[in-house]
């Protein structure tokens, strides 16, 4: 019974019995009484974020019909009751609920983020509320990326995504990105993740040096729902959505971070002291006969701990000689952003250094960057957008690699100096001195590059059919990749303690003569894109749709030349080198590859309950043969919010869905033209007076060669638990077949079918491999924001995932324990050390692998015949990659 009605029935009965009103007047008293408990009030206020208003955020009366949104300057302006409560929500920020209790002007700040169900997520060529995904879709925001400041952006990702396993093996300036897998290994040839920045497939440039002050938001395909890309999308997909406009007035924004880079972990190497023991030890061990002190006497072991004698006895910590505890790093960002309701700007600069570990070090890197995203109305239904972005990157290294300057440094004594105590440098270990290797003195590396992207978009909405609409792209990418190295002799010296002399060995360049070589790469990718969409909603139905065609054109050039024999280290430069025809080379080649795609996707969900969804692409590609090129790639989803049902009344649970997503995708991350006989110059041969060179047959052509398949299945659920709790349950499976794989274990060489000019026999690639995979995710998250706008949030993510090898090519007559089919991809044969050799009757007891002593591990006899031999190494249960990850 409502307010009015309990009046009437309680005070109008008494007024007829007192007689002291007539009955119109009662019920004009109820209804003016009524009125009065609901009188309306005009609220106005400003809805900002930070310094910035902002626009089109929807203000509402909760549990009314009344509403309104906010203007270019965040103001509004709505009628509520005087005890109701407005409710704001906008796309990119947390919705917020606020009591009026009779004031008439509230201002709101609302956060960024949050994990509202109205949330517009990017997927894949369009975007969708939270609430009505279907697939395992995971999204991080540009202003989580930027808190953990790092120069590559690959490296912020790491424990921020459930599925997702981020590995970086290496902190070199310019080149420390990680490796990317999701949902760990699945094929035995490339696990490559596709990355889509602002819509562009594979854009030149990826992911890694992107300006993280420059991205909106990251999200990641996971399953299924990654099938509308079709052939480069079975190892998942990362979208990238750089930054945009708002409507407003100019917002400058700078930012500056100086960073700190120090080694993780670094092996702690034994001092000469211990070294020097050690080999004593050792000596000992394999002539018993010969005492304590083979190698070192007492005294020399004692020099070389107390440093008397840093000339004959010294104690090198070569990681201390050849690497500084701490490097610096740098960022500097500026960047523009407003507009007015027809045009808005994004504009910024960046600017990025990185040192490197080595004490004067020769490694270093710099990177300069823009980006201009320019959205435009030329008309009501007309909008355009282009999008700008460049960067230049340069390089510079000494000419030995890390790897051989970390191998050196693992590898030298420490009873040898790094210089001697007359500062001239040693000969290292083999001539190798790490010191020396890091630095600029055996001349430099440089690898300047630059990279170019440009994006004109364009969307026209279809007046004459309510949700209609058509829009596209034109993509432009361009990167130029050079590389000189100048390879010049120096000098290391030996000290001859006999004669009191020191030694020179001349290391570096080649003939005691510096050396060049210089070359670039330069790559061209064109990419159009055209659609049609549908987007409407009829009552409680709702439809996201679209039928598209995209293509794309790949070229690249490599040319380069070197130089020997130069008669000066002051001219470094190709026309300057040595004059004979030996002290001359050149090399150079090309390729070129085309994809030609249709795209289509069908999306239908009844009042944000029920959810399906159809995708399916057909990809076309010139790395197949004919009758080759084209593959389907569908995919099905469904979901239930099970807690938008009337008869759901549980009350802290806020939602609740499940899903369910299968799908075809492929992968054709291959060698190309495989399909063709593969020939290569590598032979000459005297015919007459004159020398010919020989064409030589290295790789037979398979004209059968396809895409890598992968079908993925995944069922999940997620909810919201007292307001604040997100959960998210996963479990996933993944067979990957038709993986290119070569017959090299089953055929053996005897069959003559043999590369003579390589390791790899003459067998093409096959499409051969299976690989199953499975396992699960699981995420929760809690976030809390109290009415004085302070907030913090806590989350957890969990991965397991484990992949099965169901074919692989593998010789006859491999023992079951050794076969690499049934167990992970990348196992190992390994020995199984079961104990060490304590006493005699160990020895005694057990089969040993050679000459065994005390102190000697035990290896297993896996087949029982009283030997250590190979056939007693067992495949490893683990591959090296983790099967759990969390963050």
């Amino acid at each position: 019974m409502n307010s009015f009605a309990m009046l009437k029935a309680k005070v109008c009965p008494d007024f007829r019995k007192r007689k002291q009103l007539p009955r119109f007047l009662c019920f004009l008293l109820l209804s003016l009484f009524t009125i009065s408990a609901s009188a309306q009030s005009r609220v106005s206020g400003k809805v900002t974020s930070g310094d910035s208003a902002i626009a089109d955020v929807s203000v509402s009366v909760k549990g009314g019909t009344t509403g309104t949104s906010t203007d270019v300057n965040g103001n509004f302006t709505i009628s509520v009751p005087s005890n109701g409560t407005l409710v704001f929500s906008h796309v990119n920020f947390s919705p917020e609920e606020i009591a009026v209790n009779g004031r008439t002007t509230i201002n709101v700040t609302l956060m960024e983020g949050g994990t509202s169900l109205n949330d517009v997520v990017v997927v894949g060529y369009n975007s969708q509320k939270k609430a009505t995904l279907t697939g395992s879709v995971s999204t991080v925001k540009g202003s989580d990326i930027i808190k953990s400041p790092q120069p590559n952006v690959s490296n912020s990702l790491a424990g921020r995504f459930s599925g997702m396993i981020v590995n970086n093996r290496s902190g070199e300036p310019g080149y420390d990105g990680s490796g990317i897998l999701i949902r760990g290994l699945s094929t035995t040839g490339s696990n490559d993740v596709l990355i889509v920045v602002d819509g562009v497939p594979g854009q030149i440039g990826g992911l890694e040096r992107l300006n993280p002050n420059d991205i909106e938001t990251i999200t990641v395909l996971k399953d299924a729902s990654a099938a509308i890309y079709g052939s480069r999308a079975a190892n998942g997909v990362i979208l990238v959505t750089t930054k945009r406009g708002k409507t407003g007035k100019p917002s400058i924004s700078f930012s500056y971070n100086q960073g700190f880079s120090s080694p993780t972990r670094l092996p702690k190497m034994a001092d000469a002291t211990t070294y020097a023991s050690i080999m004593n030890e050792i000596a000992y061990y394999n002539n018993p006969n010969g005492g304590m002190n083979q190698q070192y006497s007492a005294e020399e072991v004692q020099k070389f701990a107390d440093g008397s004698d840093p000339l004959n006895y010294p104690n090198t910590d070569w990681a201390d000689a050849t690497l500084k505890n701490t490097t610096l790093q740098n960022q500097a960002n500026i960047s523009v952003s407003g507009g007015t309701e027809n045009v808005k700007y994004y504009v910024s600069g960046g600017y990025l250094f990185q040192d490197g570990l080595y004490k004067n070090g020769a490694a270093k890197y710099k990177q300069y960057s823009f980006r201009s995203n320019i959205d435009a109305n030329i008309t009501k239904n007309f909008r355009v957008g282009l999008y700008l972005s460049g960067r230049e990157e340069n390089r510079q290294f000494p000419t030995s690699s890390a790897g051989n300057i970390f191998r050196s440094i693992y590898r030298a004594y420490s009873t040898i100096p790094a210089y001697y105590p007359n500062g001239l440098p040693s000969n290292g270990i083999e001539g190798s001195n790490p010191a020396l290797m890091a630095t600029d003195i055996g001349g430099l590396n440089k690898n300047p590059s630059q990279v170019f992207n440009g994006i004109l978009k364009g969307a026209y909405d279809i007046e004459a059919v309510k949700g209609l609409s058509i829009d596209g792209f034109v993509a432009i990418d361009k990167s130029w990749n050079a590389f000189k190295t100048f390879n010049k002799p120096y000098s290391l010296y030996t000290y001859d303690r006999n004669n009191d002399t020191y030694n020179k060995r001349t290391v570096g360049g080649s003939n005691n003569l510096a050396t060049l070589n210089q070359g670039q790469r330069n790559q061209t990718q064109i990419t159009s894109n055209i659609k049609l969409n549908f987007q409407r909603s009829f009552g409680a139905h709702n439809f996201n749709s679209f039928v598209g065609y995209e293509q794309s054109e790949i070229r690249s050039d490599d040319f380069g030349a070197s130089r020997l024999n130069y008669p000066t280290t002051q001219t470094p430069e190709l026309s300057q080198g040595g004059g004979a025809a030996p002290d001359k080379d050149n090399y150079g080649s090309s390729y070129h590859f085309t994809r030609r795609s249709y795209i289509g996707k069908l999306a239908y969900n009844f009042d944000e309950k029920y959810l399906a969804e159809i995708q399916m692409r057909v990809d076309g590609s010139s790395t197949f043969p004919k009758g080759n090129q084209y593959g389907f790639f569908p995919s099905v989803a469904a979901g239930w919010r099970i807690s938008k049902e009337n008869w759901f009344n549980v009350s802290f649970i806020n939602d609740l869905k499940v899903r369910a997503t299968y799908g075809q995708l492929g992968n054709d991350n291959v060698g190309l033209f495989q399909y063709l006989n593969n020939y290569s110059f590598n032979n000459q041969y005297v015919l007459g007076n004159g020398i010919v060179t020989g064409i030589d047959l290295t790789k037979l052509a398979n004209e059968n060669i396809h895409w890598e398949t992968a079908e993925k299945t995944d069922i999940g659920f997620e909810g919201t638990f007292f307001k604040n709790l997100n959960v998210e349950f996963i479990y996933f499976k993944q067979d990957r077949s038709n993986i290119l794989a070569i017959r090299n274990a089953s055929i053996p060489n005897v069959s003559g079918i043999v590369n003579a000019y390589g390791s790899g026999s003459l067998v093409p690639s096959e499409n051969i491999g299976k690989v199953s995979s499975k396992g699960f995710e699981a995420t929760a998250g809690y976030n809390k924001r109290n009415e004085s706008g302070f907030s913090y949030g806590v989350s957890a993510n969990v991965t397991y995932a484990k992949s099965n090898v169901v074919f692989i090519d593998e010789a006859q007559g491999v023992l079951d324990y050794q076969r690499q089919t049934g167990r992970p991809l990348n196992s190992y044969l390994l020995y199984n050390a079961i104990g060490i050799f304590r006493t005699q009757d160990d020895l005694n007891s057990y089969p040993k692998l050679g000459v065994n002593q005390l102190g000697d591990l035990i290896y297993e006899d896996i087949n029982k015949d009283g030997k250590i031999t190979a056939d007693d190494m067992v495949r490893s249960k683990y591959g090296n990659i983790p099967e759990i990850t969390y963050g």
